[in-house]
């Protein structure tokens, strides 16, 4: 079984501060569901484990449920590695990870990386366009709030 890796993103343009923005994104667990509730319906890291479980809300019609590992929060990006829920079971990929780097010339980029099976193509399709709707809205939404605020 040879596995195919894929890359895919999205990049959005932000209105608000570069810096009170990533602050938002670094402590994401307390703030995607407060600015994005369509979206989230919670966000929960039980221990300092840097494990936490998302729940998606009405808005997200096909991930329901991510298990994400959080490899890295720095003043440059954060990374994260889904380790259980729908991205990985319902669109048959092996790995999934992303990263949000953080804004450069106002603009954030929202990347993932995924192995699956050549016969599972047709999954990864879906799966590229309902991450990218996810990611564009969390962040679109988040600056706004921000503006807002």
């Amino acid at each position: 079984m040879a596995f195919v890796t894929a890359n895919a993103g999205v990049k959005v343009n932000i209105k608000s501060q570069p810096d009170a923005f990533w602050t938002h994104i670094q402590l994401s667990t307390n703030w995607f569901r407060v600015a994005v509730p369509d979206l989230y319906t919670s966000i929960v890291l039980p221990d300092p484990s840097a494990v936490r479980t998302v729940t998606y809300g009405q808005s997200s019609q096909n991930i329901k449920s991510s298990t994400e590992r959080i490899t890295e929060n720095s003043q440059a990006k954060l990374t994260y590695t889904v380790t259980a829920g729908d991205i990985l079971q319902k669109y048959k990929v092996n790995t999934f990870q992303a990263t949000i780097l953080y804004p450069n010339d106002k603009w954030v980029e929202w990347n993932w990386t995924y192995n699956y099976l050549p016969e599972d193509q047709k999954n990864v399709i879906d799966l590229d366009a309902d991450i990218a709707e996810i990611a564009a809205k969390t962040l679109a939404k988040l600056d706004n709030y921000l503006k807002k605020q």
